[in-house]
């Protein structure tokens, strides 16, 4: 029941974020496109890898063969690596719109956004497949016992220490160290100083478009009050970008800190068991396995908390109602 319930969540979540990013246009921002790659990574974990380990628990031996014991182990550890990468991207792009909002937006595009997903997911697969996939019968003979799945690669202590590291504690001291630039940036005088920079040069160059278009076609009047009612739009738009950005900031700080408060315990287990894997109950290994999932189904609702366009595209969504979004 309770893997039932996770994966149902899970999906169910998942799923509005993508119909959500697909329906609402107001939605479809470069940042956005980065949570959908990570939607899809948190979407394949509700439907295949929860479900396939609460079956293992259950069981308690693997029931299904050797063919999709690697199958799984694939799928749940290319997936959850590209997670990491995605929100690595994430936090780089808020890094890098933060403290060049001069330079930056000029080369972020949907097609830039788009190469950095597949490089994230690319990496994962090549990192972990030829590992999953020789490593286990790496003397022609398969070497995980039968009933049992699990990588045998990692049964070595200093491979777990080499995968652990690079794959979690370094992009998550990354992590935390771009947001922690970020919000230092987002409150220095400078950075205020840049945005308005970068605005205001927006702005002249809007001004002047629009003045020669208006001084080829209307009178000096119908000039000046439309050259204000640019100026007063403008202002506007550059109020709901600086909201926007606010939006944005909360929801990779809510995702970071999901991210870490329930990957690090599994992780710390990972390294913990190098060394000593006895130290390590066996119920602490399965309670750290199922956070790194119960991850996946709590992103939705951090979108849904932190930005009030998911929040009511949401709600939209679960009422069938067919409005306009």
């Amino acid at each position: 029941m309770v893997t039932t319930f996770l994966s149902a969540i899970t999906v169910l979540g998942n799923i509005l974020v993508m119909l959500a990013i697909k329906v609402n246009r107001h939605l479809r921002t470069i940042n956005n496109y980065f949570l959908l790659s990570l939607a899809v990574a948190d979407l394949i974990v509700g439907l295949f890898s929860i479900n396939l380990f609460g079956l293992y628990l259950l069981k308690g031996y693997w029931p299904l063969g050797a063919s999709l014991c690697d199958l799984w182990l694939l799928v749940d550890y290319v997936v959850g690596n590209a997670s990491v990468m995605n929100l690595l991207i994430i936090s780089l792009d808020r890094y890098l719109c933060v403290t060049r909002p001069l330079s930056y937006p000029t080369r972020r595009t949907a097609k830039m956004a788009g190469l950095m997903i597949a490089a994230a997911w690319l990496l994962s697969f090549f990192l972990w497949a030829p590992a999953i996939l020789c490593w286990q019968t790496l003397t022609a003979v398969r070497l995980v016992p039968e009933g049992e799945c699990y990588i045998q690669m990692l049964a070595n202590p200093a491979v777990t220490l080499g995968t652990t590291l690079p794959s979690f504690f370094l992009p998550a001291l990354a992590m935390i160290g771009l947001y922690s630039r970020v919000s230092a940036a987002s409150r220095s005088p400078l950075h205020k100083l840049q945005s308005e920079k970068a605005s205001s040069s927006l702005l002249k160059d809007f001004i002047l478009k629009r003045k020669s278009w208006i001084a080829s076609e209307c009178d000096s009047k119908t000039s000046s009050d439309s050259l204000n009612q640019s100026e007063n739009s403008t202002q506007r738009d550059r109020k709901r970008s600086r909201n926007r950005e606010r939006k944005v900031t909360k929801t990779v700080l809510a995702i970071l800190l999901a991210f870490i408060f329930t990957w690090t315990p599994y992780n710390v287990m990972a390294i913990v068991g190098t060394f000593c894997h006895f130290c390590v109950p066996r119920v602490w290994w399965t309670t750290g396995y199922w956070l790194c999932y119960v991850n996946s189904a709590i992103n939705p609702g951090c979108y849904a908390m932190c930005n009030i366009t998911f929040r009511k595209t949401f709600l939209r969504l679960l009422d069938c109602k067919n409005r306009k979004l």
